[in-house]
Parts: structure tokens; sequence; C-alpha cells
């Protein structure tokens, strides 16, 4: 399948390179274009069919721009063959929060792409945290890009790339990576020959990977709270925490968030006694810091909730368990989090090993645990 070239345009601090490294694990491929155009780095999405073109440092300056936008025609020349361009597509990013800055940064957009009016522009405002100022935004920028006729506006996505977490239970998951990565690859001839099932496919692809990162993000804040001196398996501490994570995972995945499907989840007394049980087993080893035992033991519960919750919302997704059934989603989390490798091979790595994670930091010993434990697993 023909990769899709997409542009990636915008002010420095507005959030492309987040944009990039949350579709889909984007990766770079070394040794494009670098000999004559430093300012490029060339990303290819390891999910969806699409080349990222991005550029470094587009500023306010309109002779630093132009420069940018020769090297990126250079580089097409060079190295692209899929239209007279070599672009198919453009995300031009602008900044939710900085509303004040539409006009200006829109009006230099729409002067240095008159020489790709054909091509489909997608306008991206990234960092959309508020759903309240969603709408206005959404607005502005159709009416900064008014003003440029001869770009070719397709559409205007407010995007969240990244998790933000505005306190222990409210995420403001990722949204809008699905539907501008669809409304880009329908825009391209390749797109024809993108079938219904590997659409669906990649859609599904890019939920595990947004959902792999709340989750990620989630176990670092676990790790932290763990570290307090209060034994976690005994309190409510990390209750507000994994209410947050799984409603999080259950919205990327469209699921209809029922008060009583999460706190059935979290409040689940076999799940909650996994932790437990890990925790008074650990207690047993030598060496270690509780403070450390509490951080590790919450970094890993946390880290295999989230993964029995990304099961979970999958399977919900695909129409493989019924979400109305509250008791068989319970079990299936449950026995998830009990047949969790990591989990399973704590307590016996952390007892072979106290020695050597004697007085180390709570998240060092977690990032090793959790390192030697899942590459031993692969080497299995």
């Amino acid at each position: 399948m023909d990769r899709i070239n997409v542009l990636v345009v915008g002010n420095s601090g507005v959030g492309k390179s987040t944009l990039i490294e949350a579709v889909s694990g984007a990766q770079i491929e070394t040794g494009v274009g670098e000999a004559s155009t430093k300012n490029i780095t060339v990303y290819d999405s390891t999910t969806w069919p699409i080349r990222f073109i991005d550029t470094k440092g587009f500023e306010y300056s309109l002779i630093e721009q132009i420069k940018t936008i020769n090297q990126v025609k250079k580089y097409s020349k060079e190295n692209l063959t899929s239209n007279d361009s070599g672009i198919d597509a453009v995300w031009y990013c602008v900044e939710g929060t900085s509303r004040r800055m539409f006009y200006h940064n829109i009006n230099l957009m729409n002067k240095l792409l008159r020489g790709w009016k054909n091509i489909p522009i997608f306008a991206v405002i990234t960092k959309s945290y508020s759903l309240a100022d969603e709408k206005e935004n959404i607005e502005e920028v159709s009416k900064a890009f008014a003003r440029g006729k001869a770009v070719n506006l397709q559409r205007i996505i407010p995007v969240v790339a990244m998790a933000y977490q505005i306190d222990d239970e409210t995420i403001v998951e990722p949204k809008g990576i699905e539907e501008l990565c669809n409304a880009t690859i329908e825009c391209a001839p390749e797109a024809k020959r993108i079938s219904k099932e590997n659409v669906a496919r990649m859609i599904l692809l890019q939920k595990r990977h947004t959902a792999n990162a709340v989750n990620a993000g989630a176990t670092t804040a676990a790790v932290i709270v763990g570290a307090v001196p209060i034994p976690f398996a005994d309190s409510a501490i990390l209750v507000p925490l994994e209410t947050g994570l799984t409603k999080a995972i259950l919205k990327i995945y469209n699921v209809n968030i029922r008060g009583d499907l999460v706190s059935a989840i979290v409040g689940s007394a076999a799940i909650t006694n996994v932790a437990r049980a890990t925790l008074s087993a650990l207690k047993t080893i030598p060496n270690i810091a509780t403070s450390a035992l509490n951080a590790v033991v919450a970094g890993v519960f946390v880290a295999a909730l989230g993964e029995a919750i990304i099961a979970l919302a999958e399977n919900i997704y695909t129409g493989k368990i019924d979400q109305t059934k509250i008791e068989e989603v319970v079990k299936f989390v449950e026995s998830k989090i009990k047949s969790n490798v990591v989990l399973q091979k704590l307590v016996r790595y952390m007892g072979d090993n106290s020695e050597n994670l004697k007085d180390k930091a709570p998240k060092e010993i977690y990032d090793n645990v959790v390192k030697e434990i899942t590459d031993g697993k692969k080497e299995n």
C-alpha cells in the first residue's frame, strides 16, 4: 500500500511532534532528506499508510517561513514522486489555547501555501482540552481560513494528542486522531485501495495505541501516589486514579460509560485482593523500603488494571462482550488481572534481586522490575 505524504506545519510549541507521535507509534525514517533538508524530519506511522514530513521551527519570521516552505519543496522534488508536488495533504496545526493568534498564523499559512492550492488542507486545532471553547475555536479558524480562498481547506478537526490529567479522577482523553487520519486518507487517491476492513483494523490499532499511552501516564502517577507512607492496598488512595483511568480508556473505545459499571470494576474485592496479596508477599523481602514496595505494587497493579480495561473495551467495541452484563464484565477484568504476567512474576523477581534494588528510588525500581520481567516474557 502506497503511503500518503502529509506535510505537518505550525508554529513551534503548537504540538506537531506530539501529534505525530500519537498517530500510532509514528517512527522516524532515518536517512531521508537529511543531506539537503536539515530542518525536515520524516516519520512513518506503524498503523496508518501515512508518511509525515515534519517541518521544524515554522516561526513568525516571514523569511524563516519562506525558507521552510522552500526546503519542503526541495525535499518533495528530490524524494517524493506521488504527484507533481510530492505532498498529498497538509496538516496545519494551531493551538486551541491561543485563539488570539489564529488570524495571524492562518493568514501567513494562506500566503505561503498558495503554490499548493489543490492539495487538501486540514486545520488541526491542537490541545483542544475545553469542550466549551471547541465550537468557538472552529468558528474562528473557519473565518481566518475564509480570507485565503486559494487554500483547499477540507476539514477543521479539534485534537487532543496526549491525555491531559486535570486531577486524579479527571483525564481529558486523546481525541480526534482517528477522525483526522481517516479524513486524510479519504482525500488521497490511494484511499481507493484501502478496504473497509483495513480501515477498521487501523482504527482499532490506533485506539489501542492511544489507550496504552493513557495507561502509561496513569501508571507513572500510581508509582508516585504509591510512594506515600500509606499502604495503598488498605486504603482508597488509588481509587480516583483507577476510576479516571477506567473512564478514559472506555471513552477512547466509544463505550457508554455507566457509573455502576465503573464502580463495579474499581470496587471489586477480588481485584483489590490481588494487589493486597502481592503487597503482603513483598513485605517479607529484605533491603527494600516499604514506600518503594508500595510504589512498585501500585504501579504494576494500575498497569495491570489498565491492560485489563483495554482488553475489555476492545471486546465491547467489537461486540464480543455485552457491557450491560456487569457481572460478566467484572469477571473478565478479574481474570485478566490475575493472569497478568508482571504481577505473577513480581514477587519472585524482587526477592531474587532485592540486593541490587536496595536504596534505589521507587520509580527506578518500578522501571527496572517491569523492564526485566517484560523482556523475559518476550524471550520466552
